[in-house]
């Protein structure tokens, strides 16, 4: 059975990629899902001007639980094990990472997503993990 990473970030195009991890478990089990939210890191000296690290730590959490709040309840709905996890850091590099980390066998992440202008181009961050990473990723509109 396998270990399937899907990268969120609230999108819709992150949500079918987790639709589609539902349809295909149907002929090819999942043993458990690790969900992924990626977030932009603040610096206490830009944006967070006058913030703590410690408010900054809760900004990204808050955001983090909220970009995977749908997702979250699709798995659960449809009785799939997962755990979740709430980075921060640059998108490509963390999800190959966190692949990595958790054992994944797969990853299935969404084609665009909630990012920066750079990620208007198909493949700013989708081409990126494919080039990280050896794992099968499972590209999803």
């Amino acid at each position: 059975m396998k270990r399937i990473l899907i990268p969120v970030d609230g999108s819709e195009t992150a949500l079918n990629a987790v639709k589609a991890l539902l349809d295909a478990r149907r002929y090819d089990p999942v043993e458990r899902v690790d969900l992924l939210t990626v977030q932009t890191p603040l610096s206490s000296g830009s944006f967070g001007r006058g913030l703590s690290q410690a408010d900054i730590d809760a900004y990204h959490a808050q955001e983090g639980q909220a970009d995977l709040q749908a997702a979250s309840a699709l798995l659960s709905n449809a009785g799939v094990p997962f755990e979740t996890h709430i980075e921060t850091g640059a998108a490509a590099e963390t999800i190959a990472r966190v692949a990595s980390e958790t054992g994944a066998n797969e990853i299935y992440m969404g084609t665009r997503g909630l990012g920066s202008v750079s990620a208007l181009f198909l493949g700013s961050v989708a081409t990126a993990v494919l080039h990280l990473t050896e794992l099968p990723v499972t590209l999803v509109k």
